[in-house]
């Protein structure tokens, strides 16, 4: 009967041929930034405790939004994290008004910075409340967000207002850490909640932190307090590398020659130099690279890696990685996950489909070997 059911099978490809053959290559970034020896210095931090009690406005560079006094925070002692005083925003006066201050920061472009601060949420809290730091910032315009932290005294939740399914359980009556790490370099921010990681993205096309804003929601809310800010600085002493780069390759039959690339980069100290190479590819396929290796490296100077891979004959699903490290330190290193496919043909696929078909139909095969005489 397998006879027949080939006979069959061919004569209808004779009508209609379907040959298709799918390849995908993807490389992923898996090396972000590993062990280099760092220093971090302090830019600028501010415990509120040598201000006056009463509005914020005016006192150690912070201004309220747009510079109208009306939209001060205030100086408080209500609670602090290190003694005496904090910084108080809500719904304040009569009638009332929204709190909304800003500290802002210039020369903050380039490099690595962390900003920690530290706040304060009451059991009792009600409404929403916000931590803001914007790329953009003057007064009357223009405007640019980077990142939007809401506090949800309701939902019981502090999260990212872009991105709602990133947030972690809000910590009333008690001090809670809030920790941005900024690599402008890469364009990449991590903000930490209490130690947690509650969101990373981008930081967006404009590489400057313009200022802080705290802010205490368009509708009312009650107070949430503010302490021990710093921003710091990271120096780094040594190269580090970062890769990054997707491949996408489509509609490959096997023995196709692919191209594609990714990138090569010193993110480390600005006098550093970086030398580096490709350790390791798939034992899959035929791979070349260029460059394959390249010495002295500097920040800011990313290399395109031109990938060329001949794509196994073999119909199969692979998997393997591409490694490139540090000459001078293996530890720093990107590893890159590649996988391909390259399934077999259709008309094999569709010989067992029939094969299956007139087996559990056995009419089907009178029916064809009538049809085609």
């Amino acid at each position: 009967m397998n006879k027949k059911i080939i006979s069959i099978f061919v004569s209808m490809l004779l009508c209609v041929t379907v040959f298709t053959v799918t390849g995908a290559v993807n490389i992923e970034n898996t090396g972000i930034m590993k062990s280099q020896a760092v220093t971090t210095d302090i830019f600028w931090e501010d415990n509120f405790d040598n201000y006056t009690l009463g509005p914020l406005h005016g006192q150690g560079g912070w201004e309220s939004w747009d510079n109208n006094p009306d939209t001060t925070g205030y100086v408080t002692d209500n609670q602090s994290r290190s003694p005496s005083n904090s910084a108080e925003i809500a719904w304040f006066g009569d009638p009332l008004v929204s709190g909304d201050i800003v500290y802002q920061f210039s020369g903050v472009s380039s490099g690595s910075w962390i900003l920690t601060a530290w706040q304060y949420v009451p059991s009792d809290m009600e409404g929403k409340s916000y931590y803001l730091l914007l790329n953009t910032y003057q007064h009357g315009g223009p405007y640019g967000w980077s990142l939007q932290l809401e506090v949800d005294a309701t939902a019981g939740r502090i999260s990212d207002f872009d991105n709602p399914d990133d947030w972690l359980p809000l910590i009333t009556d008690d001090w809670a850490e809030i920790r941005v790490e900024i690599n402008f370099d890469i364009d990449l921010q991590t903000a930490y909640y209490n130690d947690e990681e509650l969101v990373s993205k981008a930081w967006g096309p404009t590489k400057n932190l313009g200022c802080i804003d705290l802010y205490a929601d368009q509708s009312y809310s009650s107070s949430v307090y503010y302490d021990d800010f710093v921003l710091e600085g990271i120096v780094g002493e040594d190269p580090d590398l970062y890769c990054e780069g997707e491949l996408h390759f489509g509609n490959v039959p096997g023995g196709a020659t692919l191209e594609d690339s990714f990138t090569v980069q010193n993110i480390g100290g600005p006098d550093s130099l970086l030398d580096w190479e490709v350790v390791k590819e798939p034992s899959w396929g035929t791979w070349t690279f260029d460059p394959e290796s390249g010495n002295d490296l500097p920040p800011g100077s990313p290399v395109t890696v031109q990938v060329t891979v001949v794509a196994p004959k073999q119909k199969d699903e692979y998997a393997g990685t591409i490694k490139i490290e540090n000459k001078e330190n293996p530890d720093d290193n990107c590893i890159i996950d590649v996988s391909m496919t390259t399934p077999r043909s259709q008309p094999y696929l569709y010989l067992q489909f029939f094969e299956r078909l007139i087996q559990r139909f056995p009419v089907l095969e009178l029916i064809f070997s009538h049809l085609l005489g």
